[in-house]
């Protein structure tokens, strides 16, 4: 076993929170790690009516392991009771007291630093300097580029205003400080991307701007491609979502493998993308990616929030082909304990990992410690100059 507590965290991935959610029913604390939950309730559309939903997703909740885990630690850290009202009654009382006081007994008990802040898709966006209130850590934009697309498409009729503003956003994005653009494309129309023309991109805008995302392909395409010629030649990374989600995403063309043709490719292989969530449950083939395409990275993120049980063997896949110098920890998560409990089980989890692997030979004691710190915060850290 490797210690890795006292290492510092860069997460790589993470949502804003708001400071509305310094009260927080029992349910929606153990929501925050719930992959049911997360992902059939943050649809753009209701998947089922909510009265048939509220049940089952209540069974499902109870029956998680993330959410247990969740429950366990908590009560630990507060001190109380192990059930769900005594925890939330207790974190709530220490939130509405100090929401960044808080926030930050739970980021130094966890050695969290830095935060790179995926905006999420709400509206109004939480700002940095909104969530730097409540957040005490380090924070860094990644914007998506993908909300410039949905409102410029309500708000925009003619191709060549609707274009011009979307590289205005861009250049806006960049302007306020974006390390990233972040692309949920695989939500949208997969992640089988092609270079289009601008013509064939326009004639697309023409016939499908008011109608479903799904027969809009062409001209999503065509904008991934310019955001990602833009951070090419402006010096931002992109972070493209590669793994599974809610049932929203086009599944059957969310294997990060679709991709590697577009960044196999010529035009984007000087590009620094990251693949966020580690192609999770594809992991190994987002793993065997990053070690063949030299500018290709790996964060750990959705297969570390709502897989804690497996942590173990996912860290194995990804290090079986990848260099730890190409995986980033991150945890997809969106309140403060969320972030603490993935950071804690994610060190043990790896200290575990690497400790076997220096008995077995791989590491000497203080190899296997650089390892884990690169993989916690020396690669990010590397990678954004934080």
């Amino acid at each position: 076993m490797i210690d890795l507590s006292d290492v510092p965290v860069v997460d790589n991935h993470v949502h804003p929170w708001r400071e509305s959610s310094k009260h927080l029913s029992a349910e929606a604390l153990a929501e925050s790690v719930s992959f049911v939950d997360a992902v059939v309730t943050s649809v753009r559309e209701p998947f089922l009516p909510a009265e048939q939903l509220e049940a089952p997703l209540r069974l499902y909740r109870e029956t998680s392991l993330s959410v247990r885990a969740l429950l366990v630690d908590l009560a630990r850290f507060l001190g109380c009771e192990e059930r769900w009202e005594a925890v939330a009654a207790a974190r709530n009382r220490a939130a509405e007291a100090d929401y960044r006081g808080w926030a930050q007994r739970l980021f130094e008990d966890a050695r969290i630093d830095a935060l790179l802040v995926d905006e999420g898709g709400s509206r109004p966006r939480v700002t940095l300097e909104q969530l730097g209130q409540i957040a005490p850590a380090r924070l860094r934009r990644v914007a998506r580029t993908d909300n410039f697309v949905r409102d410029l498409l309500e708000q925009e009729e003619s191709w060549p205003r609707f274009f011009q503003r979307y590289q205005e956003e861009l250049d806006a994005a960049i302007a306020d400080g974006a390390i990233a653009f972040k692309s949920v494309i695989a939500y949208r129309t997969g992640l089988n991307v092609e270079p289009i023309s601008e013509d064939e991109a326009r004639r697309n805008f023409e016939v499908s701007r008011g109608g479903p995302i799904s027969a809009q392909k062409p001209l999503r395409d065509f904008l991934l491609c310019h955001a990602m010629d833009v951070a090419r030649e402006r010096g931002l990374w992109v972070h493209i979502h590669a793994a599974t989600g809610d049932p929203d995403i086009v599944f059957q063309r969310a294997n990060p493998g679709q991709l590697y043709p577009l960044l196999h490719s010529e035009r984007f292989r000087a590009n620094r993308v990251v693949l966020i969530h580690g192609g999770w449950p594809w992991v190994s083939e987002a793993a065997v990616m990053v070690a063949m395409l030299p500018n290709l990275y790996l964060d750990v993120s959705e297969g570390a929030i709502f897989g804690l049980a497996n942590l173990r063997q996912r860290i194995l896949e990804v290090l079986e082909s990848a260099p730890y110098t190409k995986i980033l920890y991150a945890a997809d998560a969106s309140l403060p304990e969320a972030l603490w409990l993935v950071a804690k089980r994610y060190k043990r989890a790896l200290g575990q990992v690497l400790g076997e692997l220096a008995a077995d030979g791989f590491f000497s004691p203080r190899e296997a410690y650089a390892a884990g710190r690169a993989i916690l915060h020396d690669n990010a850290a590397r990678m954004y100059g934080l």
